[in-house]
């Protein structure tokens, strides 16, 4: 609990360190300021540990800086992810030491952002003919040894993410974005929320704590309050995440990092969809005052939309969004076949967060929900608006989607396979049966109900 305290202590640091950081004109004092407060960050977290990061950001440097564009992101990727899933976790079985909770969490959003360098980097040797998405940039010309490790080790988003492309954190100390922009309001919005989590955190901990489903107690209480035990713990673990992804993401708000027009089209992870209006935009900076600006691209989480989606394919691409961008655009999209690359970015996406029988679980477990949802979801669509039926058809797609989370969800916490086992045979594997049983009515009601398209919109296809 009291790391958990200093966590928070730290990310709230970072969100009111902006205020002097984003005032720095000079980009080397900016580069080297924020790096400078990312190691000392990084030692109050890790302590002796500090040196796994260091070592990974050090050898992935000399990687990008050494090695041919043409293979340095294979290379990165396949080191990142050895060192983070090997020598890191498994590093106990050799007799190093294993680093604590916080400094994986470095480790995790460090492997994305370092070997995410090196994607970017060889995508802009050969970049499209329009190039709108600007893939080949100023950005991406002469990086240097320290420019990977002011990169890795800037202070933004290192303790927890959101994970941000070298581009957007080149765009923060070069373009004038930042100096325009007035991070307060954003800010002061997602701040609210934070207190409305941090309340309803401790109300839910109180009353349902995760670590009462390991207990006696807990197995010799009914089923029907087994069962329903799990969204309330689930409503507990979001709320903590919540509360560190915002923190997180007013971190970067506060520096600057991330802030873009909004008729660029920028999103999660990416950034600016349209590159080339926004490079048109620099160079007219004194016009930027009568642009609308935003943090489209570091926000992890939309908190509002994830609650109210209907779809649990809707809530994974939500949820951690940042994060869940780096897994489409550098594994989902360049696997070659195309049947197993959902499985296998599950996969990797599951072993990233550790090597807990719980995640692999959780997350490879998620298609057999998906099997209805993705049917009753057609049906809503065809649904004539503010009808009965879609209103029905949306509040059975918002219990799917928060039932196969929440029951999904407690193998992630419980992490251990055997806990997890018995937990599910506590509840009768019930969230398995009502999956199977909603996909056979799912078929069933396809037969009947699902309309077909006409010949005339074959046609215009």
């Amino acid at each position: 609990m009291w790391a958990d305290v200093v966590y928070v202590t730290l990310l709230l640091f970072c969100v009111f360190f902006g205020f002097h950081y984003r005032k720095i004109e000079d980009p080397e004092a900016k580069k080297w300021t924020g790096t400078i407060i990312g190691i000392l960050l990084t030692g109050i977290v890790s302590g002796s540990h500090i040196f796994f990061p260091l070592i990974l950001t050090i050898i992935n440097a000399i990687i990008i800086t050494k090695i041919s564009l043409k293979k340095c992101h294979i290379v990165s990727f396949i080191f990142s992810f050895f060192y983070l899933l090997v020598i890191c976790r498994l590093g106990d079985y050799i007799g190093l030491p294993v680093p604590a909770n916080h400094t994986n969490l470095i480790l995790m959003i460090l492997t994305l952002k370092l070997s995410g360098l090196a994607f970017e980097l060889n995508a802009s040797i050969n970049p499209p003919v329009d190039d709108l998405k600007g893939v080949h940039n100023e950005a991406m010309k002469n990086v240097g040894y320290l420019d990977v490790f002011h990169y890795g080790f800037g202070y933004m988003g290192l303790l927890t993410g959101p994970y941000y492309r070298y581009r957007t954190y080149w765009d923060h100390l070069y373009r004038p974005f930042s100096k325009v922009v007035d991070p307060w309001p954003f800010t002061l919005y997602k701040l609210k929320q934070v207190a409305c989590c941090l309340v309803l955190f401790f109300i839910m901990d109180y009353y349902y704590p995760t670590r009462v489903i390991s207990t006696k107690e807990y197995a010799e209480r009914s089923f029907l309050y087994r069962y329903f035990y799990m969204y309330p713990t689930f409503v507990l673990f979001r709320a903590r995440m919540y509360i560190g992804m915002s923190l997180a993401e007013c971190g970067c708000q506060m520096a600057g990092l991330g802030a873009y027009p909004t008729r660029c089209k920028p999103i999660q992870g990416l950034g600016p969809k349209d590159y080339k209006t926004t490079e048109e935009l620099c160079k007219t900076p004194e016009k930027l005052g009568n642009e609308e600006l935003d943090f489209e691209t570091v926000y992890n989480m939309n908190i509002w939309k994830l609650e109210k989606c209907n779809s649990t394919r809707t809530a994974m691409k939500i949820w951690n969004n940042c994060v869940q961008y780096w897994f489409g655009v550098y594994i989902y999209k360049r696997l070659p076949i195309k049947s197993i690359r959902a499985v296998l970015t599950l996969l990797l996406s599951a072993i990233w967060h550790g090597w807990s029988a719980g995640y692999v679980v959780c997350f490879c477990q998620i298609p057999l929900f998906m099997l209805s949802e993705d049917i009753f979801i057609k049906f809503y669509q065809q649904s004539t608006e503010n009808s009965i039926a879609k209103k029905l058809w949306y509040l059975l797609g918002w219990y799917q989607k928060t039932t196969c989370m929440a029951y999904l969800g407690m193998s992630f916490l419980l992490l251990d396979f055997k806990e997890s086992l018995v937990y599910y045979k506590l509840v009768y594997f019930s969230g398995h049966i009502i999956a199977l049983v909603l996909y056979i009515i799912a078929l069933y009601c396809k037969l009947y109900i699902l309309k077909k398209p006409t010949e005339d919109k074959i046609k215009d296809k």
